[in-house]
C-alpha cells in the first residue's frame, strides 16, 4: 500500500504533462561557443562539467531521493549537439502530435529556435547523415532498413554497480590517476589514453560537486523548514549527498541515492536511452541486510525508498522526432532492472531485495523501470508465484527471461560461466554481462516482409518505382519456391551489408566526435584500456541489429509456396498484380491467402520452418562483419512499436494483409492469426532456433482476465512460461486485459490514467499511446484457453 508521500509523488507524475526544457540546450551551446584545442573526449568531459556546475537544481516537496535531469519537474532536456534541424522543422508539432506530445511555452520556443540556429549544419545527426550513401538513405526512406544512433548517443549501458558502490567515485578517480602516473613514454596513442583518463577525473569530480550542491540546497531548505519531520528528512538528504557518490554508501538509503546520481548524470551527459540498473537486488542486498540488522530500516521503509526511485526513473523521457515517437510510442526509455536468476556459482540468487523490488513495483505501478524476472529451474517458487500474481493483476510486468537459454547465449558472446550467470538486460531483451559490456543494440531494423515485396518486384519498390535492391529475377524466372527463397536471401544479404556499412560510419563518428567519458568510467575495462565505450573500452563489445515483421514475411512466403507453387491457384504475376492493386475487386483471393495457407504461431512446421530460415539468414550474415570497435554484430527479433510505422511503407502482402496496415510485432504471430492457443504459439516460437538471435526474441502474449483468475489462473500462467522455457524460449511478456477495458480507456482516458500495457520490451500507460498503437495492442489475440 502506497504511503501518502508516494501517492503525492505518483499523482504529480501522472498529472504533469511532459514539456520541453531549454536549460540544457542553452548551457551546452554556451559551452560550445568557446574555442578549444582539447581532444573530443576532453571537450565532452568539460561540457558535462559545465552542465553539472550551471544547471538548475531543486528539491521538491516530499522527495527523499534528489536529483533532476531538467530545470523543472517532468521537463525534457534538448541535446542540440546530436540534432538541431529536425527539431526546428518539428517545433510546431511537438505539442499537437498524436504520439508522445511535448508542450513548449512560446517564450521557450523562441529561445530554443535561436539556440538551434547555432547548431545548423553542425549537429551530429546532420554530419553523420551527410556521410551515408544515397543507396542507404533511399532504402531507409522506403522502410527497408534503418540506421540508428544519429539523433542520440549509443546509450545501452549498465554500470558495474557492484564495483562502484564499493569504491565510490573517489575510487574511480584514483584508478584514473594511477593510470596517468604509470605512463612513461607519451606518443599519439598514449596521449589519447591520458586524455581519456583526465576526462574521467573531470566528470567524476563534477558529479561529486553536483551532489554537494544538492547537499547545500537541502541544508538551506532544512534551515527554513518548520515541520520537524521534513526538517530531519532534509538534514539526512544533505548528509547523504555529502557522502555519495564520492564515497561508498553507508546505508541502503545512501546506496539508492548513489545509484540515482549515476543514473541521471549519464542521462545529462548524453541522450542515450536504455541506461540500465542491472541486478539491483544483488548489489543492494548487503546494504539492506546491514541496515536491517542495525535496526535503521524495515521492509516498509525500504519499499518506499525503492518506489521513490522508480518514480524518479519514470520522470526521465527524451525528445524524439515524429517518426521515432511513433516507432517507440509511450515515452519509453528502456531502463531495465533484473531480479532473481543465479549467483556466479550457480545457486538461486533470490534474496530479500528481490521481494522488495516486486513489492514496490506492484504498489507504485510506474512504467519504468522495466522489471526483468530471471527464471531458472531452481528459482524460489514463492518468488516466482509473486511475480505471476503481479502479471495476473494486469500490470504488464515483469517480463520473464529464461536462464536455461540466456546463459548459453552469453557464453557464446565470450563470457566465462561466472560472468554469464551475472547477465542482465540492456534495452528490451538484449542480454549481456552486467557492468562489463557495451551492447549498443541500436544499429537498425531490417524489414523482412519489405524484402519479400522487393523479391516479387525484382528489387524495385512498387510504392516508389525506385530500384532499391538487387535484380534477383523477374517473376517468370522463378521455377519453384526454392528460387524465391534464394532471391530472398540475396536481397537480405545486400541490405544487411548496406545497413552495417552505414552504421560503421556512424559508430566511428561517435568514437571520434561524441564519446561519453562518464558512462565509460562506470563500465569495466574502459579505464584499464584508456578508451571510451564508443572506442571499444568495455570488456565486451557488441552492436545489435533487429529484424521486424517476421510473422508477415513467413506467412507471405508460406502463402506463395502453398497457393502458387503447390496448389497453382494463380501465378506469381497474377498474385503480384492483385497485391499492387491492394486486392481491389479480389477479396476472394485475399480470403484464400488468409485462410488456405498456414500461419506462423499455430505450430505448423512448414511456415515455422520458413520463419526459422529467415532468422538464420539474418543471423548468419552478421558473423563475418565487425563494427568500428572490432565488436561483433548480433541479432534480435524485435520491433518495439516500429511495426506500426513500418507498415506504412509496405503495400499489400501475400499473407492477405492490406497495404499500409501495421506489421506483426516483435517475434509474435500476426495479431489474430494465432488461433490454436498459446501452447501452439510457444511451439512456433521455439522452432525459429533462438540460439541464433544472440540478443533475444521478444514474445508478446495476451490473456483474457477471466481465464487467468485465482490460483488456477496462476497455474495457467506458470505452465505457459515454464513450458516455453523448457523448449528454449528466451523471453515472454504477458498482458492480462480485455478489449472492453481498453475501449473504455480510449473513450474515458481520465478514468484510466494508471492502466498499463506491455508494448514491446517496455510498458506504457495505455492512454499515452497513439491511437494506431492502441489499436495494434487491442488487435493482439486475447487467449481464452
Amino acid at each position: 500500500m502506497l504511503t501518502k508521500r508516494v501517492e503525492k509523488l505518483k499523482s504529480r507524475l501522472r498529472d504533469t504533462k511532459p514539456s520541453i526544457d531549454v536549460d540544457r540546450a542553452r548551457l551546452i551551446t554556451e559551452f560550445y561557443r568557446q574555442c578549444t584545442l582539447d581532444s573530443p573526449v576532453l571537450v565532452r568531459a568539460k561540457s558535462t562539467k559545465y552542465l553539472l556546475e550551471n544547471m538548475s537544481i531543486y528539491i521538491a516537496d516530499d522527495e527523499l531521493i534528489v536529483g533532476n535531469q531538467s530545470s523543472e519537474f517532468r521537463k525534457v532536456p534538448v541535446f542540440p549537439e546530436y540534432g538541431s534541424t529536425w527539431i526546428i522543422n518539428e517545433m510546431d508539432q511537438f505539442s499537437t502530435r498524436g504520439t508522445d506530445p511535448l508542450a513548449i511555452a512560446e517564450d521557450d520556443k523562441k529561445e530554443l529556435l535561436s539556440i538551434l540556429k547555432f547548431w545548423d549544419g553542425k549537429s551530429f545527426n546532420e554530419f553523420a547523415t551527410s556521410k551515408l550513401s544515397k543507396e542507404v538513405l533511399e532504402a531507409e526512406q522506403a522502410g527497408v532498413l534503418s540506421v540508428g544512433s544519429r539523433i542520440t548517443s549509443t546509450g545501452h549501458v549498465v554500470p558495474n554497480y557492484s564495483k562502484i558502490l564499493d569504491i565510490g567515485l573517489s575510487g574511480i578517480i584514483k584508478e584514473a590517476k594511477t593510470q596517468i602516473e604509470a605512463v612513461n613514454t607519451v606518443d599519439d596513442v598514449t596521449q589519447r589514453k591520458v586524455d581519456f583518463w583526465e576526462a574521467v577525473i573531470i566528470v567524476c569530480e563534477s558529479a561529486i560537486k553536483l551532489a554537494e550542491r544538492f547537499s547545500l540546497t537541502a541544508k538551506k531548505l532544512a534551515a527554513k523548514t518548520i515541520d520537524g519531520k521534513r526538517k530531519a528528512e532534509l538534514e539526512l538528504i544533505a548528509e547523504n549527498c555529502m557522502n555519495v557518490p564520492k564515497n561508498s554508501p553507508k546505508t541502503f538509503y545512501e546506496a539508492i541515492q548513489f545509484v540515482w546520481f549515476m543514473h541521471f548524470i549519464m542521462q545529462i551527459e548524453t541522450n542515450g536511452h536504455s541506461i540500465g540498473l542491472g541486478r539491483f537486488d544483488q548489489y543492494m542486498n548487503k546494504f539492506y541486510q546491514k541496515d536491517l540488522k542495525a535496526g535503521i530500516i524495515d521492509h516498509d521503509k525500504a519499499v518506499e525508498l525503492i518506489e521513490c526511485l522508480w518514480i524518479k526513473i519514470t520522470e526521465i523521457i527524451k525528445v524524439r522526432d515524429h517518426f521515432e515517437a511513433q516507432a517507440f510510442a509511450g515515452y519509453p526509455m528502456w531502463q531495465n532492472v533484473a531480479v532473481g536468476g543465479q549467483t556466479p556459482d550457480g545457486l538461486d540468487a533470490t534474496n530479500d531485495v528481490s521481494y522488495l523490488v516486486l513489492d514496490a513495483t506492484e504498489d507504485v505501478q510506474t512504467t519504468q523501470p522495466s522489471v526483468s524476472f530471471r527464471y531458472h529451474d531452481n528459482i524460489d517458487h514463492r518468488f516466482f508465484r509473486k511475480a505471476l500474481k503481479i502479471t495476473q493483476k494486469g500490470l504488464a510486468t515483469p517480463a520473464f527471461f529464461n536462464d536455461k537459454l540466456v546463459i548459453p547465449l552469453v557464453l557464446q558472446k565470450g563470457a566465462t560461466i561466472e560472468e554469464a550467470r551475472d547477465w542482465s538486460i540492456e534495452g528490451c531483451v538484449e542480454n549481456y554481462v552486467t557492468g562489463k559490456t557495451d551492447g549498443r543494440p541500436v544499429v537498425g531494423y531490417i524489414n523482412t516482409v519489405k524484402i519479400v515485396e522487393l523479391v516479387l518486384n525484382n528489387g524495385k519498390d512498387p510504392l516508389t518505382g525506385k530500384q532499391l535492391g538487387l535484380k534477383t529475377g523477374e517473376l517468370n524466372s522463378f521455377k519453384d519456391f526454392e528460387d524465391i527463397m534464394i532471391a530472398n536471401e540475396k536481397q537480405t544479404k545486400y541490405f544487411v551489408k548496406l545497413m552495417l556499412d552505414a552504421y560503421n560510419i556512424v559508430g566511428a563518428l561517435h568514437a571520434t566526435r561524441v564519446p561519453a567519458p562518464f558512462a565509460s568510467c562506470l563500465v569495466d575495462d574502459c579505464i584499464k584500456k584508456g578508451r571510451s565505450l564508443q572506442e571499444g573500452g568495455a570488456k565486451y563489445n557488441f552492436s545489435g541489429t533487429f529484424i521486424t515483421a517476421l510473422a508477415n514475411a513467413a506467412d507471405s512466403l508460406a502463402a506463395v509456396n502453398e497457393l502458387v507453387f503447390k496448389k497453382k491457384l494463380f501465378t506469381l504475376d497474377e498474385l503480384n498484380n492483385i497485391l499492387k492493386d491492394d486486392f481491389k475487386n479480389n477479396e476472394q483471393v485475399r480470403q484464400l491467402l488468409l485462410n488456405k495457407a498456414p500461419k506462423y504461431g499455430n505450430d505448423d512446421d512448414l511456415v515455422d520452418g520458413i520463419a526459422r530460415r529467415i532468422v538464420k539468414i539474418n543471423a548468419d550474415e552478421l558473423v563475418d562483419y565487425r563494427d568500428n570497435r572490432g565488436g561483433k554484430y548480433v541479432l534480435s527479433v524485435l520491433s518495439q512499436s516500429f511495426n506500426v510505422m513500418q507498415g506504412k511503407s509496405v503495400g499489400a502482402t501475400p499473407d492477405g494483409r492490406h497495404a499500409y496496415e501495421p506489421l506483426s510485432d516483435n517475434a509474435s504471430p500476426v495479431a489474430g492469426r494465432d488461433v490454436n492457443g498459446p501452447t501452439a504459439v510457444i511451439k512456433s516460437l521455439s522452432k525459429i532456433d533462438q540460439m541464433k538471435p544472440l540478443t533475444g526474441s521478444l514474445l508478446n502474449v495476451k490473456y483474457d482476465p477471466n481465464i487467468v483468475k485465482g490460483e488456477k489462473g496462476l497455474d495457467i500462467l506458470e505452465n505457459l512460461i515454464t513450458s516455453y522455457f523448457d523448449i528454449y524460449g528466451e523471453h515472454i511478456q504477458i498482458n492480462v486485459v480485455d478489449e472492453k477495458t481498453l475501449r473504455n480507456a480510449q473513450k474515458n482516458p481520465n478514468d484510466y490514467k494508471n492502466l498499463m500495457v506491455r508494448v514491446a520490451g517496455y510498458s506504457a500507460y495505455f492512454i499515452e499511446l497513439d491511437k494506431e498503437v492502441q489499436e495494434n495492442v487491442i488487435a493482439r489475440t486475447a487467449h481464452t484457453c
